[in-house]
């Protein structure tokens, strides 16, 4: 089992801590600041036009309310997973926008199941 966290923050810096067994709520709850929410619909994670890995992304549900800042890094990834065709090529525009810390879990079968 092995798997990774990978924090982005809207400074567009970013953390990636490797594990080795079940990442635990509490971790993924400080990465993002508070409650987590599953992002809808960002489940691969790369490069727009290179190599892809699948993933489960999660934000502060109370992000907005927060008022926490735009994370444009965050945003730009979510979008190239849900909207670019292989070629790159854009398919919608996005109507929601990610804020806050955004916390990104990507590794093998055995770890992603224990989701």
């Amino acid at each position: 089992m092995h798997g990774k966290l990978i924090v982005i923050y809207p400074e567009r810096t970013t953390e990636t801590v490797e594990y080795d067994e079940p990442i635990p709520l509490k971790i993924l709850q400080g990465a993002v600041g508070g409650y987590i929410e599953l992002v809808p619909m960002f489940t691969t994670y790369g490069e727009r036009n290179g190599p892809r890995e699948r993933c489960v992304a999660f934000c502060d549900e109370d992000g907005k309310l927060k008022d926490l800042p735009v994370n444009f890094l965050a945003q730009a990834l979510w979008q190239d997973a849900i909207f670019y065709r292989p070629d790159g090529s854009l398919v919608m525009a996005m109507t929601d926008v990610l804020v806050g810390p955004v916390a990104i879990v990507t590794g093998d079968d055995e770890f992603m199941a224990e989701l």
